[in-house]
C-alpha cells in the first residue's frame, strides 16, 4: 500500500512539474545551454521535396569538440569523411583514396557554409514571438518537452535560400538540453520545393578527441 501511494505521489508531482513548464522559457534555457557545451555527438539528415518527390541531401553522423569537427556519411549520394581541425579541412576522396588537405582562413566551421559541420547553426534564432507546447515524447529513453515555433533565423545560409521556417524541438527539460530538432522551410524561388532537416544530439560534454586522420599527407 505504501509503495502504491509513493508511486501515485510521484506521478502527481511529475504531472505538476510538466504542467508548469513554460515552452518559451524552456527553449531559451536549452538554447543557451547548447551554445555553451564544449562537445557533443550528433546524427543529421537533410532532404528536400519537389512536388512531393523526396531527395536526400545528406545523412551523416558527427562529433564536435569546440571548433574541431568530424563527420562521416553521405552527401548528395556521395560518401563523405571530413575532418575540420585547427583551421584545416581533411576531405577523403573515395575515388583517388587519398585525403585532400585544404587550409582554411577561418577559425569557425560555421563560416564554411556547410551546416553538417555545425548543426547548431540551423537552430539559432534572431527572434521567437510564440512557442507552442505540443506534447511530451521520449528521445533515446529521455522524456522531452516537444515545442514548436516559427522564428526568424540567424543562419545566413538558410536565410539566403529559404523562408517560412517551422521548427520542432525536443527539450530534455530536466537537464536543459535539446535532444532532437527538426526544421521545415520553403524555397524562396520555388514554393513547391521544401526543405526538411532533422538532428539528434547526444554525449554532451563528453571527452571527444578529434585529430587529423593519421594517413593524411
Amino acid at each position: 500500500m505504501v509503495l502504491v501511494l509513493l508511486i501515485f505521489a510521484e506521478k502527481i508531482n511529475d504531472y505538476y512539474i510538466k504542467s508548469k513548464l513554460d515552452p518559451k522559457v524552456e527553449l531559451e534555457k536549452a538554447s543557451k545551454n547548447m551554445a555553451a557545451v564544449d562537445s557533443y555527438r550528433y546524427s543529421l539528415k537533410s532532404s528536400f521535396a519537389v512536388d512531393n518527390r523526396k531527395e536526400v541531401i545528406s545523412e551523416v553522423r558527427g562529433e564536435k569538440n569546440k571548433e574541431n569537427t568530424h563527420i562521416k556519411g553521405e552527401m548528395v549520394n556521395t560518401p563523405v569523411d571530413i575532418y575540420y581541425v585547427d583551421r584545416t579541412i581533411y576531405n577523403y576522396d573515395s575515388f583517388s583514396k587519398n585525403w585532400l588537405v585544404i587550409e582554411s582562413d577561418t577559425t569557425n566551421s560555421e563560416e564554411l557554409l556547410i551546416s553538417e559541420l555545425n548543426p547548431l547553426s540551423n537552430f539559432r534564432f534572431k527572434q521567437v514571438d510564440t512557442v507552442d507546447k505540443l506534447k511530451f515524447e521520449k528521445v533515446d529513453g529521455t522524456e522531452c518537452l516537444v515545442v514548436a515555433c516559427q522564428p526568424s533565423v540567424e543562419s545566413q545560409l538558410l536565410e539566403t535560400l529559404w523562408e517560412d521556417f517551422e521548427y520542432r524541438l525536443w527539450i530534455d527539460y530536466k537537464k536543459g538540453f535539446i535532444r532532437k530538432a527538426a526544421l521545415n522551410a520553403v524555397n524562396k524561388n520555388n514554393p513547391n520545393t521544401k526543405l526538411n532537416l532533422e538532428v539528434r544530439f547526444f554525449d554532451f560534454n563528453k571527452e571527444i578527441k578529434i585529430k587529423p586522420p593519421p594517413d593524411a599527407n
